[in-house]
């Protein structure tokens, strides 16, 4: 494909993506399946711009303020302009209205791209929603709070977790000899690739030795502290990322619960299961008859929550796009509700453990210091990992270099 055939493409991706509720990655997934002709490096390409836009987007939105229509081609024409540097005339050639390219600029647009960039306020430079302005405030110190943003605005890290029910670290890396490797600073079985990115096709993952997750996801595993032999239930397990890493510290023993309203989801688990050679994995759609049935059953149950996944934006940032404060407002109900229904699987002397992918305090600290105060038989107990020690466990990018993660491990009295 030509350069004005991609930036076509763009265009059109964007479109859809705005008028749809789904993350970026499952539209973009499912438009290049509609476009099969597209070859790999055009798709790669086609990616590479539009997470520039999105990760430039509170610029881009500011400067598009007053437009009221065709929000992508001018997201696209303002970011190829005043973030890309392409000249007037580079942007003419692209904007020609050939076969596959996109339609010629109109005077309007001309004379939107010559104008003069006016000071960008902090939350535009930075890169996230004005709205927020309070909310992250509250997390970061002002001395870093600049670094903090940056980081959440920059290029995620590749980490893999060794599956070891079937490899050591050592006989990780031997399968993965041409990249460069390093052990991950706090999980005991984390790899991080140093130069590039490994595809989900490479022969250990498809042999389930190693797994692609982040750092700071795999810690929210560790931390459970479960055992073999335990009942665990994984309470909003989604693509079971956190089940496979329960299940190698149980060694396959015991029972793990995988649980999830959405059955479709626990459905594209099972596969990763299988591949990990997971065996004491049990799929179960969310439903009262059965948590009645396990009441006060389950050594340990972990309860990831939806957030708002304010800690994944380095990795997903069109999340900023759509998420509203109403959306958070509506979060902070789901997430206390479910923790009013999971503590009930917890047996006397077991451990819930609540976790986020979101850096708000208003998602994490505070639903536990509500959770604590309304359940007593309850007690907040130390995070102590591997060069981590903490009364929660609280991840940044700037700080940590992993996604933004938040834990509270809590013991129910006996």
């Amino acid at each position: 494909m030509q350069l004005e055939a991609r930036v076509k493409s763009t265009i059109d991706l964007l479109d859809i993506f705005f008028a749809s509720r789904a993350p970026f990655d499952i539209v973009m997934s499912k438009y290049f399946k509609n476009n099969r002709w597209m070859g790999s490096n055009d798709r790669r390409a086609i990616a590479e711009f539009s997470y520039g836009i999105f990760r430039n987007f509170e610029k881009l939105r500011f400067i598009t303020r007053k437009i009221t229509s065709n929000f992508s081609r001018f997201f696209v024409l303002s970011h190829m302009k005043f973030n890309c540097k392409f000249s007037e005339k580079q942007v003419e050639e692209i904007f020609s209205g050939r076969k596959y390219a996109p339609e010629k600029l109109s005077e309007f647009e001309r004379k939107f791209l010559r104008r003069e960039l006016e000071d960008f306020p902090t939350y535009v430079q930075l890169n996230y929603p004005k709205w927020l302005d309070p909310y992250l405030r509250r997390v970061f110190d002002e001395d870093y709070f600049s670094d903090e943003m940056k980081a959440l605005n920059s290029k995620a890290c590749v980490d893999l977790r060794v599956n070891t029910l079937l490899a050591t670290k050592e006989q990780a890396k031997g399968q993965l000899k041409e990249f460069e490797i390093e052990d991950t600073e706090y999980a005991e079985n984390g790899l991080r690739i140093l130069n590039g990115r490994i595809s989900r096709s490479h022969s250990s993952i498809c042999n389930g030795i190693v797994e692609i997750q982040d750092e700071g996801s795999q810690l929210i595993a560790e931390l459970c502290g479960v055992h073999p032999g335990d009942m665990v239930v994984d309470y909003c397990a989604g693509a079971g990322g956190k089940t496979l890493a329960l299940a190698a510290y149980m060694e396959n023993k015991g029972r793990i619960f995988a649980m999830d309203k959405y059955p479709e989801r626990l459905e594209n688990a099972k596969k990763r299961f299988h591949r990990a050679n997971v065996n004491n994995v049990f799929c179960q759609e969310i439903n009262n008859k059965w948590l009645k049935r396990h009441r006060e059953s389950a050594d340990v149950v972990l309860v990831d929550v939806p957030c708002s996944g304010t800690g994944t934006w380095r990795r997903n940032p069109d999340m900023r796009a759509k998420f509203c404060e109403s959306d958070l407002l509506e979060l902070l109900e789901v997430q206390a509700g479910i923790l009013k229904i999971a503590q009930n699987l917890v047996k006397p002397g077991g451990r819930l453990v609540y976790s986020t992918c979101s850096i708000l305090k208003e998602e994490d600290e505070d639903q536990i210091e509500k959770f604590l105060k309304k359940f007593n038989n309850f007690k907040l107990q130390k995070v102590e990992l591997r060069n981590y020690c903490g009364d929660f466990l609280r991840l940044t990018p700037f700080r940590n270099d992993t996604d933004g993660f938040f834990a509270a491990v809590m013991k129910k009295s006996k």
